[in-house]
């Protein structure tokens, strides 16, 4: 029996690694910071007599984190894949006053850099800092960050959009560090680009759907990974992504 945790899964690629996940065997823990919307998303999945566990996660509240984690050790005693795909993108608030603040250099405030570096940057550390004894328990303990291709400074080629771009590549930094730091833990640490995706964030014009995405992330990353490969920043068909 497999145990995972998907963070920001009531929708979108989230919802998508719930489920193909939970077809694969997996007991997922789905996570949302609305309770009924996670609830919601899980019933769907449960109807399909899958085994998903709906939970309530702002994954800046380390106390929502940690009561997580120890539901986790108590039900399941461990945990096996964590999927940290909870993410936010000032490009799609709905404030535009708000948005500019994170976007254009001079509207830049550092109070709105600073929350979207929370979520997109520091949030997956702590998911990982309280789960790290339950990953231990694990045969193949694996963390997959979700980054962006705009997390690249090589592909960089257009400024602005500093919030969630300094949020990405803040993301792969910390996240190599994290890597480091659990190898001798045989603990697995990747991010990876899931492509241009057709999600509220990429848009109906993407080139993936949610489920050829996570398909991809699924057969090419989490099925070959090994220890070896922690650390790394992949592509969603496996390969190296440049930084």
């Amino acid at each position: 029996m497999k145990i995972a945790l998907v963070t920001g899964a009531y929708k979108g690629l989230g919802f998508e690694f719930c489920k193909q996940l939970s077809k694969q065997g997996y007991k997922v823990i789905l996570t949302a910071r609305d309770l009924k919307k996670a609830q919601k998303a899980a019933e769907l999945l449960n109807e399909q007599e899958l085994n998903v566990y709906p939970k309530a996660l702002e994954v800046t509240n380390e106390k929502q984190i940690q009561e997580i984690a120890s539901w986790t050790k108590e039900v399941f005693g461990k945990i096996d894949l964590i999927v940290n795909n909870a993410g936010i993108n000032p490009k799609d608030y709905a404030d535009k006053i708000k948005m500019a603040k994170a976007f254009y250099l001079n509207e830049l405030d550092a109070k709105e850099m600073l929350d979207v570096l929370h979520v997109n940057s520091i949030a997956p550390l702590l998911v990982v800092k309280h789960f790290r004894q339950l990953l231990c328990r694990s045969e193949k303990p694996i963390v997959i960050n979700i980054s962006s291709w705009l997390g690249s400074v090589t592909n960089l080629t257009f400024g602005g959009h500093y919030g969630y771009i300094g949020s990405k590549n803040l993301l792969n930094v910390l996240n190599k560090s994290m890597a480091n730091e659990l190898k001798a833990e045989q603990i697995i640490c990747v991010n990876v680009n899931p492509g241009w995706v057709q999600t509220d964030m990429g848009g109906a014009k993407a080139q993936f759907t949610t489920v050829a995405s996570v398909t991809n992330m699924i057969n090419n990353i989490l099925s070959k990974v090994e220890i070896s490969d922690s650390g790394n920043f992949l592509n969603y068909d496996g390969k190296v992504h440049p930084w």
